[in-house]
């Protein structure tokens, strides 16, 4: 009998990048759940004339990155969620940012680019403080 190779998402880790040289990744506080990149690849219809048996033919086309989202505890005044360097910042900056998402016990780390979409709060009143975040990729995903 085999033993699964799955893991456990618990100490996942969500970096930002500050843009500086050497560029330094500070983890986001309080991360509840992740939703990793929604990665998809274009189709191009190649069919013509001379397609076998009148079946469509297709080659690969544009990769795109998609769009990661989280939802954290939502901390106003920490230096990872606030106006200043943290995730307000990035989305009223119109800069794309540097992004790690690591998987825990080095499972894997995913590098990419993005800027904020969506930055949504929730202020019930019998839950805490609640943040969904919402990042467009852009460009390659770096896995490693």
């Amino acid at each position: 009998m085999s033993t699964s190779s799955a893991f456990w998402a618990y100490g996942s880790i969500i970096q930002l990048g500050d843009a500086a040289t050497p560029e330094v990744f500070t983890a986001i506080a309080e991360v509840i759940d992740i939703t990793p990149p929604s990665m998809s690849r274009d189709d191009i219809d190649v069919s013509n004339q001379d397609s076998t048996s009148g079946w469509r033919e297709f080659i690969p086309g544009w990769r795109d990155g998609g769009e990661m989202s989280f939802n954290c505890n939502w901390l106003p005044t920490n230096a990872t969620h606030d106006e200043n360097t943290g995730l307000l910042s990035t989305f009223t900056d119109d800069d794309r940012h540097n992004w790690k998402l690591i998987l825990p016990d080095t499972v894997k780390t995913l590098s990419f680019a993005g800027f904020v979409t969506g930055f949504e709060g929730d202020l019930s009143l019998e839950e805490q403080a609640d943040l969904s975040i919402t990042i467009k990729l852009s460009g390659v995903i770096t896995p490693s």
